[in-house]
């Protein structure tokens, strides 16, 4: 994107080619009844004083953690912050009033130029066509594959003690900010313990009775439908893949902070549980609880999976320290529900980004016929993907490629709640006029991925239940 043609808040860092996407992140972070939030060193972390950490002020000193100004409760860095902030316009995003009983959606028209669908620099353009077609899984693959006796390396902070098996004591590097902390306030836990708030709704089924429905203001089913619908109609949209369209959304409570690993976990719970998939037997009544995943964790390394965790992180019953892939697989492997992780780093003049799009689309490929040239979206039945960069995790739900031969995640990122303009669209044959626009939160493409060197990702790999309904 030309740095020329952006326009920049004139209350924080946050920039976007798109004025009106500047106009709305104004009103939502900056309103007019309150006090805006100006730019200055000690909100943007130059000078950061929240971590309680007792260590060394070499500990962590590589990354600056902030607030996020929106007032999400998320604790972002420093060099994150716009791109968090982007998104929470892109949440936002509601029907024009005009226009909300019409089953015609007529969006704003204005072109995007965002960091999240681009095209790729001519250099970095891959043959996704002929990846997909080839059906060839892994060329050029030297990533580490896990099992029981293997384990993804993370980025480290600088060196400190080993315990008795080996493993170092991480840091906010690693954590987050809140790496040393003994337990989350009392607050917090009870938020958690309570969950999001529930509501039954009424609504007409396709046979003309009625139905009542529980929902939950974090949870947002039916939602993968919507996205390949809006595929289908951006018409720079080449082809595009989606997981099981059974799996749900499920976004953090507002102030809850840095749980994404947890929620990503729910996700792919919720794909578990609604295929009747193996393990799904664990899971009777919903997702488990941020806490309740937290005991499964700790019960992971105590049978032995992964179970260096507890010496990383000192253990994490009761905290809010950050939680990755390693976690994720010792849950899901103690459970005895098959899984596959690898991590993706760059080699050989290929970047890691690079690896991930091609490992993500021979991954939907591999229950795809291609064969018609006219099929635009291809819906499958496969798992999400748990998805983990430097800091942050997402569920991978989908992929897609572009006229121009780049390519994008479609990711739910638990960072983010579903806008009111896709709740809207949810169960109905509205036509949007500008589907990039509401595309936009779901999509990672390079300008996003570039600036991480490693990606890790954790596949579901146990086939539903033949009694499944």
């Amino acid at each position: 994107m030309d740095s020329s043609n952006l326009l920049t808040c004139p209350f924080c860092p946050f920039s976007d080619a798109d004025a009106s996407f500047l106009e709305m992140h104004i009103d939502h972070c900056h309103p007019e009844n309150g006090a805006p939030q100006t730019f200055t060193p000690d909100l943007y972390g130059l000078k950061d004083t929240r971590s309680p950490s007792p260590l060394p002020t070499d500990d962590d000193s590589t990354e600056k953690y902030v607030d996020c100004p929106h007032g999400c409760g998320e604790t972002v860095t420093a060099a994150e912050l716009s791109t968090h902030l982007d998104l929470h316009v892109a949440e936002g995003i509601a029907f024009d009033d005009s226009g909300v009983d019409s089953p015609h959606f007529n969006a704003d028209s204005t072109g995007l130029d965002d960091e999240y669908d681009s095209p790729l620099d001519r250099e970095d353009k891959l043959d996704f066509q002929g990846a997909l077609s080839g059906g060839k899984r892994g060329q050029d693959r030297d990533w580490a594959r896990m099992n029981n006796s293997t384990k993804l390396t993370r980025a480290k902070s600088p060196p400190r003690a080993r315990g008795t098996d080996g493993a170092m004591r991480l840091g906010r590097a690693e954590l987050g900010p809140h790496a040393h902390e003994k337990k989350m306030p009392s607050w917090l836990k009870h938020m958690l313990e309570k969950g999001g708030r529930t509501s039954k709704q009424t609504h007409l089924t396709t046979d003309g009775k009625l139905a009542r429905q529980t929902t939950v203001e974090n949870e947002t089913d039916k939602l993968i439908p919507v996205i390949a619908k809006l595929c289908e109609q951006d018409k720079t949209v080449q082809r595009a893949f989606l997981c099981n369209p059974k799996v749900r959304h499920i976004c953090k409570l507002s102030r809850e902070g840095g749980f994404c690993g947890y929620r990503n976990i729910q996700m792919l719970v919720s794909y578990i549980t609604k295929t009747q998939s193996l393990g799904h037997t664990y899971f009777p009544h919903s997702v488990p609880s941020i806490l309740d995943i937290q005991d499964l964790i700790e019960q992971a390394w105590d049978m032995g999976f992964n179970s260096t965790g507890r010496t990383e992180t000192g253990g994490i019953k009761g905290t809010r320290k950050f939680i990755g892939t390693p976690e994720a697989q010792a849950l899901f492997q103690s459970l005895g529900i098959p899984c596959d992780a690898s991590s993706l780093a760059a080699s050989e003049g290929t970047p890691a980004h690079d690896k991930l799009y091609m490992e993500v689309a021979s991954y939907f490929r591999s229950v795809c016929s291609l064969d018609d040239e006219t099929k635009k979206v291809f819906q499958t039945d496969l798992p999400p993907i748990y998805f983990q960069h430097q800091g942050h995790s997402m569920t991978i739900v989908g992929f897609e490629i572009r006229d121009d031969s780049t390519a994008n995640l479609l990711v739910f990122d638990p960072m983010f709640k579903t806008s009111p303009a896709m709740q809207r669209l949810i169960g109905t044959s509205a036509k949007c006029d500008n589907p990039v626009r509401l595309l936009k939160a779901y999509r990672r493409g390079t300008k996003y991925l570039q600036k991480y060197k490693l990606f890790e990702l954790l596949k579901l790999t146990g086939s539903p239940d033949t009694t499944s309904t």
